[in-house]
């Protein structure tokens, strides 16, 4: 690379950002996401940078060419953006890549070498630029914290996830979605690394020094899109792994007690940046990582294999049948969360203690853990909810619903009523039940009927279990009676429609129903809607929603919150849960993730939440209630 002549760039303070400008900017690297592959075949990078003006703006920086978004290493490198385009997202500045998009990324480090990274050819950079650089590096100093999550080996702990500063010692192909990594720092995890067995694989490395280094090393699993990064990387070159997961396995041995071992996975994704960059030699963080590894191995050539094996294995803690190893003595606020924020993520993290002394209505962020929850059987916490007044109900059970439709057999189906333009009738007297009578109408689109897997139907005087058998065959399906005009639907203890095996159910307050004959207008609309449907007939459709409390502890107060969810925080539907046994036991793996049973709650994971305060009416009194709101499940645990 080389420079051009100097230009007078002005460069604009994140506190001065106009909506619609395209500016050049400075700034220290608060949060980073390397480029990944995002839809079409652009790359796409996330930069949330702060300067001097206390400003934060995220960047959403794209590129067809991965190298053209900006190297950054760390929280606290430093770059400079040329030609971004400010905008607004949901009140607040947002900066996107604009044509003729430019950028520069340093080292934050005080006294490290000011040496741009960069893969354009030609760029300006001053005595100016070198000022500003070394400004912000002093700024951010006393400003900026060190990232939480980049740990060494010696620090890190089970079911965390963290960043790794390391060396590639060996590296072997495990199948088509993995791949294996031995890496080290020349430090030693607490508890001994889980061992991939390597019997059949074919293993790059001098396996001389990997036998030496054995007890210094540790072998990660690499996933998915990561497999074929891991594979190009060469034996030798420093690597910083972003999302690094830790989880504790028992290792079976011919004694009584058990080993603990530390499993280390980068999971398939790009989740909180996760991925794998190689360092360049220039890098400080590489000079120090240096140090460490050339008196880790002279330390390690002192000892025999033997007497190191058996001092190492002597230190970590083992675990019998009839108790358990305590893994959080003090609260690791390096780690992740299991749950994320989809909104608001920049609110200051709030203890729980100074939120119980506040007035409502507010919204914190807090970090806290799941001490324990209600319902414990999950299905009951699934409720029927009005969005429009608010009230709540049980979801009916099979056995209600078959007696409610029971119900409706009693009324003889109108013939006046059947085979109208909208629908063809079919009517028949069943064999048993005294001779029910059983009508059905195939809705038609334009006069014709459709097929059957794209066909609604009507059905009068049937019972559940006919309803289950038609909907095996049939799109949709509306228990309907005969009225005085028209077909009408049932009082809304029924369904006003069912698919699959979803039923959904309307507020009989406040709905105000209208005749089946309103069903004409969606009649060119094969694919049935739930809610279309509900317009046309005049009903305000429940929402089914999960609902729970959650007592919530942090180490400074505890908080019962209050969960009511449809199908963001969970990414269950709680429309389908109870008829799929599958989502069911997904939710109960959750839950055991979130809350784990027979465990200490200083071993459960760290939760991330936004939550808001709000008061209720409690006859003459007021109490503050909380709800948890743009929050969901890290796609890891699901």
């Amino acid at each position: 690379m080389s420079l051009v002549p100097a230009t007078n760039y002005m460069y604009t303070p994140l506190n001065q950002l106009k909506s619609g400008t395209v500016v050049n900017v400075y700034g220290v690297v608060k949060f980073f996401k390397p480029p990944y592959l995002s839809k079409g075949t652009d790359y796409c990078s996330v930069v949330t940078i702060v300067d001097q003006t206390n400003v934060k703006l995220t960047c959403l920086l794209f590129s067809g060419i991965y190298e053209a978004l900006p190297t950054i290493y760390k929280v606290g490198d430093i770059v400079r953006f040329h030609r971004l385009k400010i905008q607004v997202y949901k009140k607040e500045a947002q900066g996107i890549t604009s044509p003729g998009f430019a950028s520069l990324t340093f080292e934050g480090t005080l006294g490290a070498p000011v040496i741009p990274r960069t893969s354009s050819k030609y760029f300006n950079f001053t005595s100016e630029d070198h000022k500003m650089v070394e400004a912000l590096r002093v700024w951010a100093s006393t400003h900026i914290s060190p990232s939480l999550t980049l740990l060494k080996l010696c620090d890190v702990q089970p079911m965390q996830y963290f960043d790794l500063t390391c060396q590639l010692l060996g590296k072997a192909e495990v199948d088509g979605a993995s791949f294996l990594l031995k890496v080290w720092d020349g430090t030693r995890t607490p508890f001994p690394s889980w061992r991939v067995l390597i019997q059949d694989l074919v293993l790059e490395g001098d396996l001389g020094q990997i036998h030496r280094l054995q007890n210094l090393t540790i072998d990660i699993l690499v996933y998915d899109n990561h497999v074929q990064v891991a594979r190009s990387l060469q034996v030798g070159s420093f690597l910083r792994i972003y999302s690094l997961h830790t989880k504790l396995q028992s290792v079976n041995s011919e004694s009584q007690a058990t080993l603990l071992a530390l499993e280390f996975h980068l999971h398939g994704g790009t989740s909180y940046g996760r991925g794998i960059r190689v360092l360049p030699e220039s890098n400080s963080d590489v000079d120090q990582l240096k140090k460490a590894l050339e008196s880790a191995e002279l330390t390690a050539s002192q000892h025999s294999h033997g007497i190191y094996q058996s001092e190492h294995e002597e230190s970590f803690p083992t675990v019998s049948s009839s108790g358990s190893v305590s893994l959080f003595e003090e609260e690791r606020c390096q780690q992740l969360s299991a749950t994320i924020l989809t909104d608001h993520q920049y609110l200051e993290k709030t203890p729980l203690c100074a939120i119980l002394k506040q007035k409502a209505p507010q919204q914190y962020r807090i970090r806290a853990k799941l001490r324990s929850y209600k319902p414990r059987r999950l299905f009951q916490s699934v409720k029927l909810h009005c969005p429009k007044c608010h009230s709540m109900q049980e979801v009916p059970h099979e056995e209600e619903l078959d007696l409610i439709l029971k119900d409706s057999t009693t009324n003889t189906p109108d013939t006046k009523l059947q085979n109208t333009l909208l629908y063809d009738s079919n009517m028949w007297t069943t064999e048993d039940q005294g001779g029910r009578k059983v009508a059905v109408h195939f809705v038609k689109n334009n006069g014709i009927l459709p097929l059957s897997n794209e066909c609604l139907i009507l059905i009068e005087g049937g019972t559940l279990c006919e309803i289950y058998k038609l909907l095996d065959k049939f799109h949709s399906v509306i228990p309907v009676r005969s009225g005085h005009e028209d077909l009408e639907l049932l009082d809304l203890s029924a369904p006003f429609l069912i698919q699959g095996k979803v039923c959904h159910y309307g507020c009989k307050q406040c709905s105000n129903l209208r005749p089946i004959q309103n069903l004409n207008s969606l009649v060119d609309k094969t694919s049935w809607i739930p809610s279309s449907v509900a317009e046309v007939l005049g009903v305000v459709p429940l929402q089914y929603v999960f609902v729970m409390t959650f007592t919530l502890d942090d180490g400074t107060g505890v908080l019962d919150t209050y969960l009511m969810d449809s199908d963001k925080f969970f990414q269950i539907p709680a429309s389908e849960v109870l008829s799929d046994d599958d989502l069911q036991k997904t939710m109960d793996m959750i839950m055991d993730m979130l809350c784990p049973p027979g465990m200490k709650v200083d071993t459960y994971p760290w939760l991330e939440c936004l939550i808001k305060s709000y008061y209720v009416t409690n006859g003459t009194e007021q109490q503050i209630c909380y709800q948890i709101f743009d929050t969901t499940v890290a796609e890891d645990l699901i």
